[in-house]
């Protein structure tokens, strides 16, 4: 089995264009208001944690009995 060898000249010359660059720039500008835009919608609504106990609350009344309810639903 032959292993492909790249050579060095070939990689030295990998540079990015002046465009290429504003482009990826522009791509990880937007990016990151996306991130930020996100963080925005899913914070917790004046630092409201009543969202968080509710759902907390749920899970743990999940838990219980859940072998019960398998055994019932797979009839």
């Amino acid at each position: 089995m032959k292993k492909k060898v790249r050579s060095a000249k070939k990689a030295a010359t990998l540079e990015l264009s002046p465009e290429e660059a504003a482009s990826l720039e522009q791509i990880s500008q937007r990016c990151e208001q996306s991130e930020h835009a996100w963080q925005l919608m899913t914070a917790l609504p004046c630092g409201d944690e009543t969202w968080n106990q509710v759902e907390e609350h749920l899970l743990a009344r999940g838990g219980r009995d859940c072998e019960r309810r398998w055994k019932y639903f797979s009839k």
